[in-house]
């Protein structure tokens, strides 16, 4: 069911995973200060199924009569949706998956994506206005509508006025589409752990290179970009033709590393492969690229207007890793091989 729930979104998530940029102007998601007044002066509660659900960080409030919640809400086990967020990226947002349909949501905008998985036509994303204050940014989460993304995913939500109690209830034909709790659970430790998270525990290099080692993978180079993800440079054959491939690994929320996503690379000419991902360049070498017996080869590229030059040395090496300035654009490449020969590529 897990497949059936989520493949829908996934190229999605890719093209937001890489930080592109969405088709509006990001608004600024600092919170207006009579927003953040009326946000303070009425603390609502939430009940799911009779139980009173506990906020840990972000805690709801009142809006203009709507109560707002933090997305994770939607992950309790009698609700089952999957969600993703995107807080560090340079266009906050979250997706809301459910197997009834999936809401993409950036804070501050007057409307949110909606696709529904059970319409049985090509193109069922559509643009829904949210007629009620927008969603914000708060600390780790998006605060959203409760009523407004319940609904959209099949679930009813009442409002006691006398305790100001948001009641979320679900049917028997919605609980009938649910895994078991022991499920769900095992479903979210699969999870990457976000960023933000501070209770897990940061990779190191031998768990990386012991989880290369039991994937069985040949692995090139590799190197941890950030507390919770490494990259590895790896070569991969597909119908007797090898190419690299940087695959992606996450700590996971079961304190376990997985993949996440692999990005192919393209071949440059002279079976030499090239590829810039954020301030990670890769390089790699494959057939004639190999006869040629590179020694080494020299990068090029501007900063600040002022040229800069390294050199690297192959050393028999396949395809390794090279850093470079955030604020590099682009460069180029030279490798040189044996008898004087050269080949010349660029990145970007």
């Amino acid at each position: 069911m897990h497949n059936r729930r989520f493949m829908n979104v996934l190229l999605i998530l890719f093209l937001s995973a890489s930080n592109s940029t969405p088709i509006f102007a990001s608004a600024s998601v600092v919170p207006k200060l009579s927003d953040s007044i009326q946000r303070s002066a009425i603390q609502p509660s939430v009940t799911i199924n009779g139980i009173n659900f506990s906020f840990q960080d972000e805690l709801p409030t009142l809006i203009e009569g709507k109560t707002f919640v933090p997305t994770h809400i939607f992950e309790h086990p009698d609700i089952q949706a999957d969600i993703t967020k995107f807080i560090d990226n340079p266009y906050p947002h979250v997706f809301i998956s459910h197997f009834n349909g999936a809401l993409s949501i950036y804070p501050d905008k007057s409307d949110y994506m909606f696709s529904d998985y059970n319409e049985d036509i090509e193109d069922s994303d559509v643009w829904i206005n949210w007629k009620s204050p927008t969603p914000y940014l708060s600390g780790s989460d998006i605060m959203v509508p409760l009523r407004a993304i319940a609904e959209r995913i099949g679930i009813s939500v009442d409002w006691d006025v006398a305790t100001r109690t948001a009641i979320i209830t679900t049917d028997d034909d919605f609980r009938a589409e649910l895994e078991s709790p022991e499920e769900w659970e095992d479903w979210l430790g699969m999870k990457p752990i976000e960023l933000d998270d501070p209770s897990g525990e940061a990779i190191t290099e031998q768990e990386l290179t012991e989880f290369a080692i039991l994937s069985g993978l040949p692995v090139l180079d590799s190197r941890i970009i950030d507390k919770y993800t490494a990259v590895l440079l790896h070569i991969q054959e597909e119908d007797g033709v090898e190419s690299l491939t940087l695959k992606y690994v996450d700590r996971l929320k079961n304190g376990s590393l997985d993949w996440s996503m692999d990005l192919g690379m393209g071949d440059d000419g002279d079976d030499v492969q090239v590829k810039r991902s954020g301030q990670l360049v890769s390089v790699g070498m494959f057939n004639q690229g190999l006869k040629k017996q590179f020694s080494h080869f020299e990068v090029s590229y501007k900063v600040h207007d002022k040229r800069v030059t390294h050199n690297f040395d192959i050393a028999g090496k396949q395809g390794m890793f090279f850093d470079i300035p955030e604020e590099v654009t682009s460069g180029e490449i030279t490798f040189f091989g044996k008898n004087g020969y050269t080949f010349e590529t660029d990145f970007w």
